[in-house]
């Protein structure tokens, strides 16, 4: 049974006339804390312990704008392991033959023991909880499966400093803002290849999915991470990234962002050939087959 719960929009979650990508995860993160409180279950499942997002995957259907409200997200279980288990969202407005959706979703969950470091298994109650109602998973498989190889020479990479507000009740960077990190170096990626391109015009790109994977605790502290960015793939209108969040050698994170460049009614639209061609330059250097 699909639980649904209705999402407040807020101006600060605008890109442009539109809800930004990240506040989407937001949406989800509020969406998965309220199935928990209608089932009387913590969000920390025991002291010490808390439920730690270790994938998101999501797929945006449709420009989210505040005149359409009210948003309902509807999350329910699509997989149950047994030390993870994977919720399903739909976002949707309207009702009826008028309802559009917005954005589809996934997330996989473990329950954590900060103490000891690792996951630990769920309980058979947990389980059986999760399992009572299983529906499909709302999005389609992963795009690519990633690995630990090191990058080749060829791509972007800059530096991100961690803000207060980025911090969660638990003390670690939100998962949230993993995606917004990813963002960052993607944008500078792209911004220059159109920098570099001197078409004239403008250009208009949307993403429409994002995958991430969370490898590593990221805290509040002086000293800025890196995000690399490369090209892993081009189509006639589409550009798919890559992002790795580094510690030093260590990876707290990766991400893959398909981006599309549409015209002024969202629909996909063929880069110009200056673009492409500079786009399949980047992914030669970064030695992406």
């Amino acid at each position: 049974m699909r639980h649904v719960y209705e999402c407040q929009m807020r101006r600060a979650d605008l890109h442009g006339e539109h809800i930004s990508n990240v506040a989407v995860i937001d949406y989800l993160q509020e969406a998965r804390l309220d199935l928990l409180r209608h089932h009387g279950t913590s969000p920390i499942p025991r002291h010490g312990e808390g439920l730690v997002v270790v994938n998101t995957v999501v797929d945006y259907v449709a420009p989210l704008g505040l005149a359409q409200a009210p948003l309902h997200v509807a999350v329910w279980a699509t997989q149950v392991r047994a030390a993870s288990f994977t919720l399903g969202y739909e976002l949707s407005t309207g009702s009826n033959d008028a309802r559009v959706v917005h954005a589809r979703a996934t997330t996989v969950l473990s329950p954590y023991v900060f103490a000891a470091g690792h996951p630990r298994r769920m309980t058979t109650e947990e389980r059986e909880r999760l399992s009572g109602h299983l529906d499909p998973s709302p999005v389609s498989e992963r795009t690519a499966p990633r690995g630990p190889e090191e990058w080749a020479p060829g791509f972007l990479e800059r530096p991100i400093s961690v803000r207060f507000s980025d911090v969660d009740l638990l003390g670690h960077v939100n998962n949230l803002r993993y995606l917004d990190y990813a963002e960052m170096a993607q944008v500078d990626l792209m911004t220059g290849v159109f920098r570099e391109a001197r078409v004239n015009g403008s250009v208009r790109t949307v993403i429409v999915r994002s995958e991430t994977d969370y490898v590593g605790q990221m805290n509040l502290r002086p000293e800025p991470y890196a995000v690399r960015s490369r090209v892993v793939g081009v189509g006639r209108h589409s550009a798919s990234l890559e992002q790795e969040i580094r510690d030093g050698y260590r990876v707290m994170a990766r991400s893959r962002i398909v981006e599309v460049n549409v015209d002024d009614d969202d629909r996909p639209l063929e880069w110009h050939p200056k673009h492409r061609e500079l786009f399949e330059q980047r992914m030669r250097d970064a030695a992406v087959s």
